[in-house]
């Protein structure tokens, strides 16, 4: 009986070993969005070139505090938006995946809107909060149409601030048709 009992807590320690290597093994790795070359706005690149100009200049790191704060805001602001194009376009067409990020963009700059990207995504009604807090896999060209938009080179008109399944605001922009052959959508870009 002692003996059936060591094999037996063996088995089940194999088992469990087993279960373990093939859920690590088989369970999809989040999306490497930095794989090589990490993708950065344009104002990330100039806080880092500022931030280097100082430190070459003798600075001391706290007076380079300021500069690493407001790189780190950026950062957070892309991978939002990113998070956005993922979720909402991430199966869609370049354009599509642009103009959503776009309208998350020009949201911020608009006084009907919060100020800061985190504020518009988590107003109600508008977007899931998983887009704050994460997702299983964002790949790198949601963040390449999250930089264009926020570098201001989406061509996506700055008053262009839904985007729904349905018309809303002054008139549509830019009507996308998407069609994966196992899902079928319009999404409306308005005014």
């Amino acid at each position: 009986m002692n003996q059936y009992n060591k094999i037996r807590g063996f088995l089940i320690c194999m088992a469990v070993l087993v279960f373990a290597l093939l859920l690590i093994l088989l369970t999809p790795a989040r999306a490497a969005a930095y794989e090589g070359e990490q993708v950065r706005t344009k104002r990330q690149v100039e806080l880092h070139e500022a931030a280097e100009a100082m430190r070459a200049a003798g600075y001391a790191e706290e007076d380079i505090a300021t500069l690493s704060e407001e790189w780190w805001k950026e950062q957070e602001a892309l991978d939002i938006v990113a998070r956005v194009v993922q979720g909402e376009a991430g199966y869609c067409p370049w354009m599509h995946q642009i103009a959503v990020a776009a309208v998350v963009v020009n949201r911020v700059h608009s006084p009907l809107f919060p100020d800061t990207v985190r504020e518009v995504v988590a107003q109600p009604r508008q977007y899931t909060t998983l887009y704050l807090t994460g997702f299983e896999q964002t790949t790198r060209q949601c963040y390449e149409a999250a930089k264009k938009a926020m570098d201001g080179e989406s061509g996506v008109p700055e008053d262009v601030i839904w985007q729904a399944e349905f018309r809303q605001g002054r008139e549509v922009w830019w009507q996308s048709d998407v069609d994966t052959g196992w899902y079928r959508s319009t999404t409306y870009f308005c005014r």
